[in-house]
């Protein structure tokens, strides 16, 4: 189960919420009989194009419900500008861009510029992981095993 486990990963995913306020009761019985009304295999003509007509007409419905809920919302908002280039993003599907800007205190200074703040991170891990090392051969003044030499030792047989 280990090697199966191992080969099959789970693969976090993200179920996507369609919490859309402008998707109205009608629009919901509308889409479930626009799939009920799908005709892959029907070679009915009339009713091929009754469902093109049907998918028109929905597609309209659904713009208009759209504009009619994004103007509310422009017009209930302070900033309009803003507000109106937010429902663009989110319409073509962009990520919204939040700078979290980490700030670190040292010394009773804070500094806030990235690039001082990673190279601080950096040189603490550096020396902590060097006075590590240094204190491991100060007490065992020994040459450090090789894991080879561990594998060898351990197991005489060898594998197929």
């Amino acid at each position: 189960m280990r090697c199966y486990y191992s080969s099959f990963t789970k693969k976090p995913t993200k179920t996507q919420s369609n919490f859309n306020q402008w998707i109205t009761t009608g629009i919901k019985i509308s889409c479930k009989r626009k799939r009920e009304l799908l005709c892959r295999h029907s070679n009915n003509p009339n009713l091929k194009t009754y469902y093109k007509k049907y998918c028109k007409l929905l597609s309209k419905v659904i713009l208009s419900a759209k504009k009619l809920h994004y103007n509310r919302i422009i017009l209930n908002s302070n900033n309009k500008m803003s507000t109106t280039w937010k429902i663009i993003n989110y319409e073509n599907r962009k990520p919204n861009h939040i700078k979290n800007s980490i700030s670190l205190k040292t010394d009773n200074k804070e500094i806030t510029n990235q690039n001082t703040v990673a190279n601080i991170f950096n040189n603490y891990f550096l020396s902590i992981a060097e006075s590590l090392n240094s204190g491991n051969n100060k007490q065992t003044n020994t040459k450090e095993p090789n894991p080879i030499s561990y594998l060898i030792n351990s197991f005489h047989q060898h594998f197929s």
